[in-house]
């Protein structure tokens, strides 16, 4: 899937559970969309920003 494609649908997704991303999250989305980091370091990212890793 092309990575556009993806981080728009996980936003959309969020949007219709009644939440929303963070600045920083969408921030590490865009860098994902960039080319800058892979799916695997998104990952890491957001996780640890919650505390989830």
């Amino acid at each position: 899937m092309d990575r556009v494609l993806a981080i728009d649908a996980a936003r959309i997704n969020r949007a219709l559970e009644g939440a929303c991303s963070t600045e920083a999250t969408r921030a590490d989305q865009d860098a994902y969309v960039r080319g800058e980091v892979d799916i695997a370091e998104l990952g890491h990212r957001v996780r640890s920003r919650y505390g989830l890793s």
